[in-house]
């Protein structure tokens, strides 16, 4: 985790700065940060007659990897060289047209087919940052063009292509603007409710387990949220933590420490993780829903839901 920040954190200014000034590659190396970089990995020289911004990172994206050597592959031992320079071009994806976006990952693997190894560290390198459920960098949509493409792809034999379907079903089961998955919780009282049947403007699933660090991490970043308090006191939002397992015992223990004004319920026939109905790989999960239990944020950062519920609130459609 600490070593995806630190590759985050080191130069995207380089990057970003082509797509707002004239300059770039060649042209553009003045700083001794620059300077630097450049000696590392080379970035393309953007055309001086190409001005607009989005269209600068387009161009960017699709000529990003034209000055690297795949076949050097002993750039798979320096990731301060390769996976940096990968992690940049990451960093453009939200500027990039979706046409565009798909050519440039179409020419990344063509580049990397060059060398098997060179292929499976590219490979490995967009499932670490776009698909690990603990990767800062998680973007599932990003990923699914990536397995667009790795699936269509002639040059992979058809029983690696087995993982990349599979990921490819957990990348759309309740993906952004589907309906998410139906179940039945309990409450300790014994009640039991179907979640489509919860009557709110908004609803967030908290998927979390008892004793769990990162999950008290997340409660304590939806309860001490003002919008999100101030939503659910106002009836606008309500919020069901869900447990998935069969340790009732540590679940009737820990049930205390969850809020009063939320809904506390497990999965009493176990539907949820037998039928892999969401994909938990990681707890805690939470996810945003809209009045029809359509997916407004999948398995997203507490930051994330109160950014969003934000701006639902100021921009009401």
């Amino acid at each position: 985790m600490n070593r995806l920040y630190l590759y985050r954190s080191i130069c995207f200014a380089t990057v970003f700065a082509c797509l707002l000034t004239v300059s770039c590659g060649e042209n553009g190396r003045k700083s001794n940060q620059t300077q630097k970089t450049s000696r590392e990995f080379t970035l393309p020289s953007i055309p001086a007659i190409i001005t607009n911004p989005s269209e600068r990172a387009d161009y960017l994206a699709g000529h990003y990897w034209d000055h690297l050597d795949f076949s050097d592959t002993s750039l798979i031992n320096k990731p301060e060289i390769l996976e940096q320079a990968f992690v940049n071009f990451l960093e453009i994806f939200p500027y990039v047209s979706e046409g565009a976006l798909r050519l440039a990952i179409r020419k990344t693997f063509e580049g990397a087919f060059v060398d098997n190894k060179m292929f499976a560290h590219i490979t490995g390198l967009f499932e670490r940052y776009l698909f690990d459920p603990n990767a800062p960098m998680r973007n599932e949509e990003y990923y699914s063009l990536v397995l667009d493409h790795l699936i269509a792809s002639p040059q992979i034999d058809e029983l690696d292509k087995v993982r990349f379907r599979f990921q490819q079903g957990q990348v759309n089961k309740n993906r952004r603007g589907s309906v998410a998955a139906d179940f039945v919780y309990t409450l300790s009282n014994g009640r039991q409710g179907a979640m489509h049947k919860m009557v709110s403007e908004f609803t967030i699933l908290f998927f979390n387990n008892p004793g769990c660090m990162a999950c008290s991490e997340y409660q304590q970043g939806l309860e001490y949220s003002p919008v999100i308090t101030q939503l659910v006191g106002a009836g606008r939002l309500k919020i069901l933590a869900m447990y998935v397992d069969e340790d009732l015992v540590s679940w009737e223990g820990y049930r205390s420490s969850i809020p009063s004004s939320w809904l506390n319920g497990y999965d009493a026939s176990f539907v949820i993780r037998n039928d892999n109905l969401y994909d938990l790989r990681a707890i805690p999960s939470l996810y945003l829903l809209d009045r029809e239990k359509r997916v407004l944020l999948k398995d997203a950062l507490p930051h994330q839901i109160e950014e969003q519920l934000l701006y639902l609130v100021q921009n009401p459609q």
